[in-house]
Formats: C-alpha cells, structure tokens, sequence
C-alpha cells in the first residue's frame, strides 16, 4: 500500500505539472516548433548523456572501494544506467535497482551499496546547489519573479545537506567512538531505532572511508566536476537545434541558467522527471530570455525525450533481467 501510494502520488505530480507546463500552448505553434528542429544536435545531447554515466560511475567506484574493491568501471557503468532506466519508470526505484545490480555480480550486500548510492545524491544536490547559488547570484530577481520560493528553498537545502555531509565526516573520523556515542543518544528515545540507525550510519561510514584520502577528495570533486560538465553540454548543444542562440542571444551562461533551474525539476520526484523538467525548463525559456512558449516547450520535450529515451533503451533491458531474476529469487526461495 505504502508503495502504491508513493507511486500514485508521483503521477498525480506529474500529470499536475504536465498540465501546468501545457495549459496555455497552441499546438500549432508546438508542432512547427518541433518540425524546424535540427535532430543532429539533440543526438550529440544524447551522446553526451551516455557519456556523462562514466564520471558517475568513476565517482562511485571511488565510494564503493572500500567495500567493492574489486568493482570495475564498466560494471558500475552498466548498473548506473539500470538506475536511470528504473528512475524513468518509478521515481528513486532506480537507486534500490542500481545496487540490486551490482550485488547480483559483487556480493558485499545491499545496504552496504545503498549507503554509498545515498552519499552520492548528497554530493549531487550539494553540486546542484552550488551551482544554483552561481545563477542565484547574477539572476537573483528574475528566479524570485518567476519561482516565488525557489530560492529560500535552496538556501534552506545548503546548509541541511553540508551538515548531512559534515556530520557523516565526522562520524567517519571518530568511527566507533562516534557511533557509540550516536546509538547512546538515540537509545533514550528507543533502543531498537538507535541499534538500526547505528548499523546503517556504519555503512554510511565505510563509504566515507573512501573520501578520506588526497586521492578521494581529488577523484571525487574532479568527477563531479565532469559529471556535471557533460549535463551542461546535454543542455547547452540542443539550443542550436532550435537556433534559439541567434534568435535570442543565449550564451553558456543563459544555458546554465536553464540546466540549474530544469534540474530542480528532476529533483521533484516523477517519473523520470516528467511533467517537472518540462515545466521548469520551458518556464526558465520563456520568463527570462522571452523564448515564445510553444517553442520553449518544443526544446524542453525535445531535450527530455532524448534523455528519457536513452536511458530507457540502454538501461532498460538489463532492468527487466535484474526484475526477471529478482522474480526466480524469490520463488526458489517459497
């Protein structure tokens, strides 16, 4: 029921924002939108999509080291896509399938995995958030004109997610110590919740134990940087293919604009992303830089299906396998 319900309730959300994003738009004017557009620019976006699961996959070697050593690139690589391909079917299944994936080759456990799956969406929205701080800076009345609220929302997320990853530093400095202390703090409110928030803050650790070193720190800040490089690219490149660079003098930085404010989209939990990336993107268009909406609206559909398509094509068939195995599993053991 609980699963139900989340699921619902990402479609409500969806079908909300679709509807948001599409209300008002001539479908005339969406449909010539779509046929001016040059397909080679939207490939090159999906290439470099696919490309941008290597730094992912590096960053998350580095985090898994010290549980999976033996973890190579290509199997963290694969498993990544099988996580956008379940994203863009249930929103956050594909992280609970990413680490299915890997344990069914590497068996070092699941919530061993998840631990380093969750420190890696910390340092995807502490990344999303310094970069919505850089636009925030030199966009700071437009975003507050056209999203009432986006902005203390971000700056109340900064500092929660640097305590988030502070805290966890920490712990992984103090390790025992610190969890001992932890689990006497939390056995005041119940011994039961401080023995299962201690077992998956020790997880937590061993993931951390990775950046601990002038090589972790390295490897994961130059990742990261690589990561989110390749998204700015996916975005920046399928401008031209709507020639809105010429038509309305957007730059890089106007197409950074448009990533940080689009990825606040993906962030909103629907399935992958759609309804949310469409509405934030084609608003950030047409608000701020006055792109005609229906042509707004071509770009971000565009831009989304390329992504949403790729993933599903490259990651998807290694998800139904992973379900269908999942599936034997469970029978052999009734």
């Amino acid at each position: 029921m609980k699963s139900f319900l989340k699921i619902l309730a990402s479609i409500v959300l969806m079908g909300g924002f679709l509807w948001a994003a599409f209300r008002n738009v001539d479908w005339t004017l969406l449909t010539s939108a779509f046929e001016t557009a040059t397909p080679i620019w939207l490939i090159l976006s999906g290439i470099i999509v696919i490309l941008s699961c290597i730094p992912r996959a590096w960053r998350w070697c580095l985090l898994l080291k010290p549980i999976a050593p033996e973890v190579s690139l290509r199997s963290a690589f694969w498993a990544v896509l099988v996580a956008y391909a379940g994203n863009a079917v249930f929103p956050r299944a594909g992280e609970v399938a990413r680490a299915l994936a890997l344990e069914k080759d590497h068996p070092v456990g699941v919530s061993a995995i998840l631990a380093t799956v969750v420190i890696e969406r910390l340092l995807d929205v502490l990344a999303l958030l310094i970069i919505f701080g850089v636009v925030l800076f030199f966009a700071r009345e437009q975003i507050g004109a056209a999203f009432p609220g986006l902005e203390q929302v971000a700056l109340l997320s900064l500092p929660i997610i640097i305590c988030a990853l502070v805290s966890l530093g920490l712990l992984s400095a103090y390790g025992e110590r610190g969890l001992s202390f932890v689990e006497r703090t939390i056995a005041y409110v119940s011994p039961t919740l401080a023995s299962k928030i201690t077992d998956l803050l020790r997880s937590f650790i061993k993931g951390m134990s990775a950046i601990n070193t002038v090589e972790g720190y390295a490897g994961i800040i130059v990742s990261t940087v690589i990561l989110n490089a390749f998204y700015f690219l996916a975005t920046f490149l399928p401008l031209y293919s709507f020639n809105l660079p010429q038509q309305y003098d957007l730059g890089l930085f106007e197409a950074l604009v448009i990533m940080a404010i689009a990825t606040v989209g993906i962030v909103i939990p629907t399935p992958g992303g759609t309804g949310t990336y469409h509405f934030f993107c084609a608003q950030a268009l047409h608000l701020f830089y006055h792109v005609p909406e229906a042509l707004a609206l071509a770009f971000a559909t565009s831009v989304h299906a390329v992504t949403f398509f790729t993933f599903i094509l490259l990651g998807g068939p290694s998800l139904v396998r992973l379900m269908w195995h999942s599936k034997k599993e469970k029978k052999a053991l009734k």
